[in-house]
């Protein structure tokens, strides 16, 4: 599997590279939104490590539980993901290692100052250099969904080239429907890099 960013093979200077993926990100939150203050960046502290397949194991377990856009909300990720989430910058993350294969980084942010409670979770997976093989396959993720009613809509190209895949649950008596973005690394491997979950209302969906 190949990566934009090469990464040591120590375990834990790949967990720290994710941290500083942290601080750039509350950064550019901060210079984007010039009518908020600025908010100081964090190192955030290594979670429990996993393997691969506990991380997304933990992942299934976050979608299977979606009910309401409260589910979402950093306390109930935080809990059912079973991670202590951590002030970063505009975010409330989590990080850690897997093992001999790389690191897991959780974020948790409000993407939109004028919709406080429109949460937006990203769950990524970045592999050490020379890793061999797809830490989390595609074709893995969309099977789990289509067992469970998602809709699909895949090889999505983004403006920078890259791909990714969309999947929307079938509304909820509340008509919220939960969107599953898994942002593909390059090369056409079929690998997810990232995996973003938002819950649209109504309004999101007219």
């Amino acid at each position: 599997m190949t990566s934009t960013i090469r990464a040591p093979i120590d375990g834990e200077a790949a967990a720290e590279r994710a941290a500083a993926r942290f601080d750039q990100i509350a950064e550019q939150s901060a210079t984007q939104s010039a009518s908020a203050p600025a908010q100081p960046t964090a190192t955030v502290p290594l979670g429990p490590p996993l393997k691969p397949e506990e991380w997304i194991g933990r992942i299934f377990q976050l979608i299977d539980g979606l009910r309401s856009r409260g589910d979402l909300e950093p306390p109930q990720v935080a809990k059912t993901l079973g991670l202590d989430l951590h002030p970063a910058g505009s975010e409330q993350a989590a990080r850690g290692d897997l093992g001999e294969h790389g690191s897991y980084a959780l974020w948790v942010n409000t993407l939109y100052r004028e919709r406080p409670g429109k949460w937006t979770i990203g769950l990524s997976l970045e592999p050490r250099s020379g890793q061999e093989g797809c830490l989390f396959a595609l074709d893995k993720l969309r099977q789990h969904l289509s067992a469970r009613g998602y809709s699909a809509t895949e090889g999505v190209r983004q403006r920078d080239g890259s791909q990714r895949a969309l999947y929307r649950s079938a509304p909820t008596p509340g008509g919220i429907v939960f969107v599953v973005s898994a942002q593909l690394a390059p090369g056409g491997t079929g690998c997810i890099q990232e995996v973003r979950i938002n819950a649209n209302t109504p309004e999101d969906e007219a």
